[in-house]
């Protein structure tokens, strides 16, 4: 009975901090062969997923993955949380494959949380083009482990086409439907960040016909990795 008790309390434990519990040990499921890393990269929006403890009170969840030349490889995970001001929260960090003969099987390590958090991944499927179906799996005890799924699109309103095809990959490996939560991906927009004050009347007049720098920038953001600026995105004005 008291080791009944302590399993189930490890088991509550885990089962808190993240993915799905279950009893009995990870299931064995086969990656992607041949998996095409390349192919593989860009930016991919999260449709549905098993619940995340990370993933709480967050909309607008997409995930971009990248390879750097100064860097070997790395994925880049944006969480869009929007509050009362619209705030952007960007979790980064690195990536590598960990397959055997190629397949989809990858180690991430968060390296922006508060403490550093590694996770194996596997692509169950993808086509590359319009779908991917991700997975994990922590075995916790002896007797239990915790799940977690994402299905990933490349549009951030897929049709129904794609998202059969991404369900079917759910549905061969026998992964439980029902615990998936829609991401919302509705009236997905950041506000640029706040401008310093500037004294009008010691900065340099504007030019005729010479537009002011944030009339041209409406957004400028800077995703840093080990202090090395990875990503610049301008919108600019037409």
């Amino acid at each position: 009975m008291i080791l009944a008790r302590i399993v189930v309390c490890i088991f509550l434990i885990f089962s808190v901090n993240a993915q799905i519990p279950s009893f009995g040990r990870c299931p064995e499921y086969d990656a992607k062969p041949d998996f095409d890393k390349e192919k593989f990269l860009g930016t991919w929006f999260e449709v549905e997923r098993y619940f995340t403890v990370t993933e709480i009170v967050s909309k607008c969840i997409k995930v971009i993955y990248e390879r750097r030349p100064e860097m070997s490889k790395f994925i880049s995970i944006i969480f869009l949380t929007f509050c009362s001001n619209n705030v952007e929260t960007i979790i980064s960090g690195k990536f590598s494959l960990i397959g055997k003969g190629g397949d989809g099987r990858f180690n991430v390590r968060y390296e922006s949380f508060p403490l550093n958090y590694n996770a194996s991944l596997v692509v169950l499927d993808t086509d590359y083009k319009n779908y991917a179906v991700v997975w994990s799996c922590s075995n916790i005890t002896p007797f239990g482990h915790t799940e977690s799924a994402w299905l990933l699109t490349r549009s951030i309103t897929p049709s129904g086409n794609v998202l059969q095809a991404a369900y079917g990959v759910l549905d061969k490996y026998k992964i439980n439907r029902s615990f998936f939560v829609k991401t919302d991906q509705s009236n997905c927009v950041v506000l640029p960040p706040p401008q310093e004050a500037v004294d009008t009347t010691t900065a340099a007049p504007i030019a005729k016909n010479e537009i002011a720098p944030e009339m041209i920038d409406n957004v400028t953001k800077v995703v840093v990795v080990d202090n090395t600026p990875i990503e610049e995105i301008k919108n600019e004005t037409k």
